[in-house]
This record gives C-alpha cells, structure tokens and sequence, in this order.
C-alpha cells in the first residue's frame, strides 16, 4: 500500500489555490468589480473563493460594487450583468452563490435581501428550485443543483427549515431514480415527476450518465456535499445516508468522467463526507480530485472550462471556473486537514 505524504499533498494544494487567487486578484478593477462585468454574471462564486483564501479587503470591494451595481433593495441581481446562460434555466444559482459568499464575509445586510429573495424561487410544495420565477406553474421544471447550492446556503444562513424542504427534494428525486446503477435524473416538475422525456439535443440537462464523457458529472458530488451539510446542521443521520447515495453514484462512474472539468463538485462531496464519517473511501477520492484540480491548472494560475462545453472561453468564462476551482480546492485542503 502506497503511503501518502498528506502534509506535501496540501502544501501542493495551497500554492494551486494561491496562484488561481492571484490570476482573479489580476482582474480586478480599480472600482472594486472583477473582469468584463458587461458580459455577464460570472463573478458570483469570486466573493466566496477571496473569503477562503483571505482575501478580505478584495471581497468587501466586489460585495460593495455588486450591492451598489447589480442587488436590487429586495435583493434581485439585476442591473450592469445580465444573467447570461444561468438565465432562464438556473436563475436562482448565482444568486444562492452570492449568499454563501456574502456570509462567509459578514456581509448580513446582503444576506438577509439575498435569502429573503432566494425563498422565492423555492416551491413550497416541493422544496425544490423553479429555473426562473416567471413560470412556476405545474410544468415548471426543477433542478438538482440549483436546488443543493440554495439548500446549504440556507442552512449557513440558519433557514433551516427552508433547507429541510430542498433536502426532502432530493429523497424524493433519489426514490423515482429507475436506474441509479447507471444514470442520475436530476430534474423534477410537479406534473411529470421525474422529467425523463427531453429534447434528444439536451440530454445532458436532464441526466447523467455514468458512461458517458461531457455529462454534468458535478450532480452526484453537490447533492453530496448538501445533504452533508444539512446533516451538520440537523444532527439528522437521514441526510448522512443519503449523501453517501449521491456521492456513491458519482464514485462509481466510469473514468471517462475525469475528461470533463464538470466533475468538478465531487470531492466536495466526498471531503465533508469524510468531516462528517472519516472513512478512508471519502479521503481517498477527495485526494484524488484534489490532484486533478492541480494537473489540470494552467502555468498562469488559472483553468479553463471542458472544450466542449465551451471551445472559446473568454475573461469572464476563466474567471468563473477558475473562483470556483479555488473554492473546491481550497474546501478540499480544509477537508484533509482533519485530523
């Protein structure tokens, strides 16, 4: 059995994040914002990654700059950014982004417009996350990340309750599964059930296959890390039970799931499975993400998206993934820290 150098591993882990953190810190505007703000919201997990990675003074300006530019007084982003691609489909994602950022950085007066408007995406009935607050109807479809990230940014803002329903969301869409040995449907409306009939061009939208390369293959790993949370906060070991379901399905996938950056989320997933269990599985796989994260990093400090999904990635679309790789990558240095 090969032994680990843990300590080495996170000091690798550290520079990576360090050098992703300087690249965005390399984009920031002498007002505060971060990149090309005309182009879009893509800056909404940046907040989030400079709170990790101790980046106080350059989180409080964007935070400033996006209260004043783009969070309406009831706490809608709109103004310089359009919502770009999240828009209709995962409306309420960067905003649930922005909460879990705002917080980590004591920005209550954001999180409390923030939540406040978040609450409005979420079906009462359901507990789960309409794509766009214009159709809520019995069509409307819901979505299995949107739901996680709105789901454990309610629990860090202390709605439990809220998170509780999405939590119940996810059992729901766990016990329809037809086939969870080979695919994960991530999507629900209160009039099909589980969605499984789709337009064939967007497949990937719907469901992810376990054998297939250019899947949302990060489902697995964000139901994973939300369920965990809400277990921390609940105490409730039904949650634990079922992050272990999730987090089991992106494990198990084929390795042709480590082609694509969308894999993104699963050692989010098996890191705060491995705070809450320390089984050896949940470290192994969380190191290994980790040594992904870092082989995939360019030499200036940032990373790319999947060609596929995005074969000519501008400023913005670098600076998008490249926040949210600091954050998984820091939250995994964080996670194999335990002792």
């Amino acid at each position: 059995m090969l032994t680990i150098d843990i300590d080495a591993k996170l000091e690798t882990y550290a520079r990576a994040c360090r050098s992703g953190t300087d690249w965005i810190l390399n984009h920031v505007n002498l007002d505060g914002s971060v990149g090309p703000v005309e182009e879009r919201i893509f800056y909404y997990r940046v907040p989030w990654a400079f709170a990790l990675m101790g980046e106080i003074s350059a989180g409080h300006c964007l935070l400033n700059w996006i209260d004043h530019n783009m969070m309406t007084p009831d706490g809608r982003l709109e103004g310089i950014s359009t919502q770009g691609p999240e828009d209709p489909r995962y409306g309420s994602y960067p905003l649930a982004c922005l909460i879990f950022g705002s917080s980590l950085l004591g920005r209550i007066d954001l999180v409390r417009r923030g939540t406040e408007q978040l609450l409005t995406w979420q079906d009462p009935e359901t507990g789960g996350f309409y794509g766009t607050r214009a159709d809520r109807s019995e069509d409307a479809e819901q979505e299995l990340f949107p739901t996680a990230q709105a789901g454990m940014s309610f629990a860090l803002t202390g709605r439990v309750e809220a998170s509780i329903k999405a939590g119940e969301w996810f059992q729901r869409l766990w016990d329809l599964q037809p086939e969870p040995e080979k695919r994960l449907y991530a999507v629900y409306s209160r009039s099909q059930s589980l969605v499984q009939n789709y337009p064939e061009d967007q497949e990937a939208f719907y469901v992810t296959k376990k054998d297939a390369p250019w899947q949302h293959h990060f489902n697995g790993g964000i139901a994973a890390a939300f369920l965990s949370q809400l277990y921390m906060a609940t105490g409730d070991t039904q949650w634990l039970d079922l992050a272990r379901e999730y987090q089991r399905f992106s494990m198990t996938s084929d390795e042709c799931q480590f082609d694509s950056k969308q894999l993104c989320k699963s050692g989010w997933g098996s890191g705060l499975l491995y705070v809450a269990t320390r089984e050896e599985q949940f470290r192994e796989w969380t190191i290994r993400l980790g040594d992904w994260f870092v082989e995939h990093q360019l030499e200036d400090g940032h990373w790319e998206n999947t060609k596929f999904w995005s074969p000519e990635p501008t400023v913005g679309d670098n600076i998008l993934i490249t926040a949210e790789f600091v954050q998984h990558l820091c939250n995994i240095r964080a996670y194999l820290s335990v002792a």
